[in-house]
């Protein structure tokens, strides 16, 4: 799991924006510390979830565009205040 977090980790610093950097940073620092003593099925969700993160990332950053659209599934379960985020 140590070398999942190091990757990540080098990866927003090769090809994120400060900004986006420092916030993934938090977030991925945040997340690695709740699940460390999850059990063993959660950690392999976990793991290919965080995996499935930073092949997306490499992908955005070779295309030089970071982000996507949410499905519509994905958006119904927005509240109104996020929803005015996105906009």
């Amino acid at each position: 799991m140590i070398s999942l977090y190091r990757k990540i980790l080098r990866l927003h610093r090769r090809v994120l924006p400060n900004d986006m950097k420092e916030l993934g940073d938090s977030y991925v620092r945040s997340e690695f510390k709740q699940h460390k003593k999850a059990k063993v099925g959660e950690v392999k969700v976990f793991a290919r979830q965080w995996k499935e993160y930073l092949y997306t990332i490499e992908v955005q950053a070779a295309s030089g565009s970071f982000g996507r659209n949410l499905r519509e599934e994905e958006s119904q379960h927005l509240n109104h205040e996020q929803k005015d985020n996105l906009r």
